[in-house]
């Protein structure tokens, strides 16, 4: 499927692939996804989470699951793109926190983008900033220039 996301600065992608899996107990029409593009040097993994779904439901499924991709492409260096969560939760933050650990662990680069002032705050009231880089665009990310939103 191809691709509009912007792939500056050595993003090329070589495929997306899309998964859809339910939070616990819930249908997966109701349920939250993720998109997935490799570039030459970045594995790019968007998460979804639709509004009516934001703030409920266990997140921990989703730790395993961005864990498993990343091992699957062999990535070091993940974007978490952000940008479709509309409001985010301290079980997504906790996934969040727990994928940035296992990459880092794994000697591996992690940075997220996309994410809202107010969903921002909340994640670096419980992780620290040093640990995950925020963004405001995946090219930042990549680059690791300045942040917009500091």
């Amino acid at each position: 499927m191809p691709s509009t996301h912007d792939h500056s600065a050595g993003a090329q992608p070589v495929r997306e692939q899309r998964s859809s899996f339910p939070d616990a107990g819930h249908s997966p029409g109701n349920g939250w996804g993720v998109a997935v593009e490799r570039g030459p040097e970045w594995l790019f993994l968007r998460i979804e989470v639709p509004a009516t779904r934001a703030g409920t439901g266990d997140r921990s499924p989703l730790a395993e699951r961005l864990w498993g991709m990343i091992r699957e492409h062999r990535a070091h260096r993940v974007v978490l793109e952000l940008d479709r969560v509309c409001s985010i939760d301290d079980s997504l933050i906790g996934a969040i926190a727990d994928v940035g650990t296992r990459v880092r662990d794994d000697g591996g680069l992690i940075r997220v983008c996309g994410l809202s002032e107010p969903n921002l705050s909340r994640l670096q009231s419980v992780v620290c900033e040093a640990q995950l880089p925020h963004f405001d665009s995946r090219s930042a990310a990549v680059v690791g220039g300045d942040r917009a939103i500091p």
